[in-house]
């Protein structure tokens, strides 16, 4: 038997033993079958579940997090004119909270210039309209467009307690787009409503919301 009856009789056996080397899959033939079901013998690798998509997201995303927090300026992003390691910092790696409104509208203001969108999550108010239990959808979707502006400027105008778990600040900040030029851009002004639960300040709500051009 030379070489070419061997390999017509191997195709033969293969075409004979079909249903037990590859799934049938209806209406396709032989090559197209064995390739959808990946190749003679071989499992078809099953698609990640949703859960395992979010555990590979939460680790990258605090990951680069971690590294923007390290490589963060010296000058810290809320301007207060003081060192990034000793003002918002150690809010956002987690090691204390924010003692005070002020101190929680700063570094939530730094987070927004950093692109620390977690941090953002975590610090919202359960009662807030964009709170979402499913954090890792929330986070992916505030990281989404963080890179597209410049945090130039925070202004706090005026704050008073509304009582020993409630805190308004009304505030300035300058934002401008990636794209366009100095000086240009919009000014947010925006009165916040902040309250305290389990001894931790969150974001509750932005009222008296405005803007505009500088």
């Amino acid at each position: 038997m030379n070489q070419n009856q061997a390999f017509i009789r191997l195709l033969a056996a293969i075409h004979a033993a079909d249903g037990l080397l590859a799934p049938t899959v209806p209406g396709c033939s032989l090559t197209h079958c064995r390739a959808k079901s990946g190749g003679f013998g071989a499992t078809t690798n099953k698609a990640p579940s949703k859960k395992t998509k979010a555990k590979a997201f939460t680790k990258k995303q605090a990951q680069l997090e971690a590294d923007r927090i390290q490589n963060a300026p010296a000058r810290c992003p809320c301007h207060s004119g003081l060192d990034y390691k000793t003002c918002c910092a150690p809010c956002h790696a987690k090691t204390t909270t924010a003692a005070t409104p002020e101190a929680l509208l700063r570094s939530r203001y730094a987070a927004f210039s950093l692109e620390l969108p977690s941090y953002l999550a975590a610090t919202t108010h359960p009662l807030h309209d964009d709170f979402d239990k499913d954090t890792v959808a929330w986070v992916q979707r505030l990281a989404k467009g963080l890179d597209a502006s410049y945090f130039e400027g925070l202004r706090v105008l005026a704050q008073h307690a509304i009582s020993d778990d409630e805190h308004e600040i009304t505030f300035e900040a300058d934002v401008r787009p990636r794209d366009s030029p100095e000086g240009a851009g919009v000014t947010l002004h925006e009165r916040s409503r902040f309250r305290k639960e389990d001894g931790g300040w969150f974001y509750r709500e932005g009222l008296d919301v405005s803007s505009k051009k500088r």
